[in-house]
């Protein structure tokens, strides 16, 4: 099978030998997209912990050197997907508080990052966990600033509750962390506590009341 973004290596379009190993070295279409869709979906089944390149070449019946022209190792391709997760994070906030005003618009938020962690539960913990090697800034600036990003949607709803004179005028800064820091708890409690069975429902309603006294806290 061929893979399209390798064939201006080749004078035309060809079929490439078959490996010993049974499998095509190429791929048709846009390999680096399906790798990414296969090990999403090996990561969401399997865990960080199973995950390998091996296991996804096969997925994909490609050769077991086909994904290095795209991702150089096993953690490379795990920041890219952490990059997507949190990209999906920040659609997932900026969708949930859509036409709302403060003080709805942090429920919003908060309601729709643990809905994120309870539906990508691996994806999530690779974002936020010690799989990925040297995830600082000087190696991996996108992922850095991806999660930037997903962070900047709560500090900017923040934000507007202070503009708007829904919240207190207190550091920015300060309260949006103690909000991160409740919603994201309330997600790893969602993912490895004691709320790991409670229904959906009911799940929303913990978080709308936790939420609640949090406003309580820092409202007009």
């Amino acid at each position: 099978m061929i893979d399209l973004e390798d064939s201006h290596h080749t004078a035309s379009i060809r079929p490439k030998i078959m490996t010993t190993d049974s499998t095509a070295t190429y791929h048709h279409g846009n390999l680096r997209a399906e790798l990414l869709q296969t090990a999403a979906r090996t990561l969401q089944q399997m865990g960080v912990d199973k995950f390998s390149m091996r296991a996804i070449s096969r997925d994909l019946g490609v050769s077991q050197s086909a994904p290095f022209r795209h991702f150089k190792d096993k953690n490379e391709l795990l920041v890219a997907l952490a990059i997507g997760g949190f990209q999906r994070l920040t659609q997932a906030q900026q969708q949930a508080k859509e036409g709302l005003q403060p003080p709805d618009t942090l429920i919003a938020t908060g309601i729709a990052y643990v809905d994120f962690a309870c539906n990508n539960p691996e994806l999530f913990k690779l974002m936020f966990g010690s799989h990925i090697e040297n995830r600082g800034p000087d190696h991996f600036p996108e992922l850095c600033a991806a999660g930037d990003e997903a962070y900047a949607e709560l500090y900017l709803t923040i934000q507007q509750g202070i503009d708007q004179a829904s919240f207190r005028n207190r550091p920015v800064e300060k309260v949006a962390f103690a909000a991160w820091s409740m919603v994201h708890g309330l997600a790893s409690l969602s993912l490895e506590g004691t709320a790991t069975n409670i229904p959906t429902e009911a799940k929303h309603a913990l978080i709308r009341s936790s939420l609640e006294i949090f406003l309580h806290g820092v409202g007009n």
